[in-house]
């Protein structure tokens, strides 16, 4: 059995995060979170009205709600300072959104892997409407 010390950890909590591979602009619900909560990101949900009342990212979060025909116009017109990681439901709209954006050459968003279900099954912050018994 190895005895560590505080230095072990100092190492592994002070090391640098891996680079994504050049063109990936796929991104798992955990490191969306953390971009997000440490401003390194704009999360901007995809999502439809309805998809949103049964929950949203919790709102000390900053997610920029977008509807999906209307990405582009706001990428040319409010581009924001950060980069952009989207977020639909399932992930599915967000990864092809981010694929196409990339093919154009508009923009470099990432999108987050399983969108607001894993988000959800991952345990990471939200509001969810309640359901009535």
């Amino acid at each position: 059995m190895a005895v560590t010390t505080g230095t072990t950890w100092d190492v592994i909590l002070s090391a640098r995060p891996v680079a994504p591979e050049p063109g990936s602009t796929d991104l798992s619900v955990r490191a969306t979170y953390q971009e997000v909560l440490y401003e390194r990101a704009v999360l901007v949900d995809l999502r439809e009205d309805s998809e949103r009342r049964r929950g949203v990212v919790h709102p000390d979060l900053a997610a920029v709600p977008v509807r999906p025909q209307e990405l582009v116009t706001w990428l040319v017109n409010d581009p924001p300072a950060r980069p952009v990681v989207l977020l639909s439901e399932d992930g599915d709209l967000a990864r092809h959104a981010s694929e196409t954006l990339a093919e154009l050459g508009l923009a470099r968003p990432r999108y987050a892997v399983g969108g607001f279900r894993a988000w959800l099954q991952a345990g990471l912050p939200a509001r969810t409407a309640r359901l009535r018994v």
